[in-house]
């Protein structure tokens, strides 16, 4: 009996210890920058902002970016949507009082237009000054401008009414900075994946990772190979070239970059729904076949490369960026020796001198990159690949060299050191699998990782590009898509934007906080951050009422 009066007792004090620990839910930053920049000075006073009469005025001439930007802009802080956050009789009471009014901000872009797409590497720095009645944005390149636009908004507060006085020059630190959704597991409509893209370049993420297809669906629809589409979930859980291209333009707008992803050689079952014998059949001891285990590409097959090569030149044509990832991840994940325990795949092994599963994947992918270099396109492209690829075999043989890989760092940390020093560019997701929730305020934790926070020399980290929170989609679908990723992925776009220096967890919290209100106050159902709290604009959930 006494046991159990000290264990709630013990149990109450924790609680306590626990509830005092969560932040002052008024303790919020106004008109704050998310990430933030890298040179920031805020002035001791704010301007008013006439949203009646307020214009963006580009310098650069008709620019399809940046007046497609100016307009959202406009939109999103001054319309009056059942989201609006002007009051316009307040406005006008502030306005008789004021001693400085912003009334525009002026576009300067140095390299003047472009209607292509962002590519690995663009320029997305930017100098924000807003001062003395006048607002000024300057950049390189038209993504320096969406960047510095992004900034311009989070400066405004008091409902929009007022904004601060700053002087902002600012850069990322890395230049991959990517999220990845998975519309295979749970597939995910245009309208969300847009949405998310959307957020992305709120928080200056500059890459979307596509994982598009895996074991449970294909639901892409090529029209070279359109019997693979007999993987995807029904008819209605597809995505056409027409709908890819629609959603790679709308990343365009905001520079957001679309990498694809093509899993191979595991992770494949879905493929052979509707092309048969591209899957290795597996073997029990007794030399029955395992039935429905197969989800391994059959590399010895010829008709194989042929699938190979048509989809791939698809992809290629289809999709605008630089980078596509070949997956490469658990080949041997489900049956560790399905490759060995097949007869033909033993022949082929014992001709090539092959050992293992691991070899046949080194050979695969040493045949399969360089062929993929041949095609239309080929040649300027970069492959990233998962972990396991570049550790259980070398790659830069027939013609590949490290500067063709990028390894993607997933299941440890540490590997990052491995990869940087075989040669190779890493990016790092190990640290930021979003989809693994707790009961506490886990964005701490994704702040506090650093992909270059490893003992590795300053050229293995001066070869880490950046870093990719991944939201795998087991149990992710159009309902908490959204919510399971904002804003906790806000905290690794601070941490992949900002400079190394910023690490103060306390001092990030309020701009946080801030973030999170800013991103519901437009509609998006965000999760709270950490903790009891309110935001003065709530999110407005529709749900069916039946009297």
């Amino acid at each position: 009996m006494w046991l159990f009066i000290i264990i709630l007792i013990v149990g109450h004090v924790l609680q306590e210890k626990f509830i005092e620990s969560w932040p002052d839910p008024y303790f919020r930053s106004k008109g704050a920058v998310w990430p933030q920049p890298q040179y920031m000075t805020i002035g001791s006073k704010s301007m008013i902002v006439d949203s009646e009469a307020f214009k963006f005025v580009s310098t650069v001439g008709e620019c399809e970016i940046i007046d497609k930007a100016i307009k959202r802009y406009h939109k999103r802080l001054f319309d009056k949507t059942e989201y609006s956050i002007v009051k316009m009789t307040k406005l006008q009471e502030i306005k008789i009082l004021a001693d400085e009014i912003l009334s525009n901000l002026t576009i300067f872009v140095d390299g003047g237009c472009t209607d292509q797409f962002p590519q690995f590497g663009m320029d997305e720095s930017y100098k924000l000054n807003i001062t003395n009645n006048t607002a000024l944005l300057k950049a390189n390149q038209v993504w320096g401008v969406l960047r510095g636009l992004e900034s311009f908004a989070h400066l405004f507060f008091d409902q929009n009414t007022k904004i601060r006085k700053a002087e902002i020059r600012d850069y990322p630190r890395f230049l991959y900075r990517g999220v990845l959704l998975d519309t295979a597991r749970h597939y995910l409509s245009v309208d969300v994946i847009k949405a998310n893209i959307e957020l992305m370049a709120q928080n200056k993420f500059n890459t979307f990772h596509w994982h598009i297809v895996d074991i449970e669906s294909f639901p892409y629809k090529s029209e070279v190979i359109p019997e693979l589409i007999k993987g995807a979930y029904t008819p209605n859980h597809i995505y056409t070239i027409s709908q890819i291209k629609d959603i790679i333009n709308y990343g365009r707008l905001r520079g957001i970059r679309v990498v694809p992803e093509f899993d191979t050689p595991g992770h494949m079952k879905s493929w052979g729904i509707g092309v048969k014998d591209l899957l290795t059949k597996c073997y029990h001891a007794n030399g029955s076949i395992y039935e429905n285990f197969e989800n391994l590409l059959d590399p010895t097959n010829p008709n194989t490369w042929d699938i190979l090569t048509a989809l791939f030149q698809e992809i290629f044509l289809t999709f605008q960026d630089s980078y596509i990832h070949l997956g490469g991840d658990e080949a041997q994940y489900w049956f560790t020796e399905c490759w060995t325990s097949n007869p033909n795949i033993r022949q082929f092994m014992e001709i090539y001198g092959l050992k293992d599963g691991s070899d046949i994947q080194a050979w695969y992918f040493s045949k399969l990159i360089p062929h993929l270099l041949t095609l239309k396109g080929g040649r300027n492209k970069k492959f990233l690949v998962w972990e396991e690829v570049i550790m259980k075999g070398n790659l830069t043989t027939n013609g590949i060299t490290n500067a063709d890989i990028i390894a993607h760092i997933w299941k440890d940390e540490d590997h990052i050191d491995y990869a940087t020093k075989m040669g190779y560019s890493a990016i790092l997701s190990a640290c930021w699998y979003l989809d693994s929730i707790t009961s506490t305020a886990d964005w701490k934790f994704y702040y506090s990782c650093d992909p270059q926070n490893f003992n590795g020399t300053q050229t293995q980290k001066r070869l880490v590009i950046g870093g990719e929170a991944a939201l795998w989609g087991e149990w992710v679908d159009e309902s908490n898509v959204i919510s399971r990723l904002w804003p906790r992925a806000s905290a690794v776009a601070e941490r992949l934007w900002s400079s190394a220096e910023t690490t103060d967890i306390g001092k990030a919290w309020p701009r946080l906080y801030e973030m999170q209100c800013r991103m519901k106050a437009q509609g998006y159902p965000v999760q709270p951050a950490e903790g009891p709290g309110y935001c003065e604009h709530e999110y407005k959930i529709q749900l069916p009422l039946y009297e």
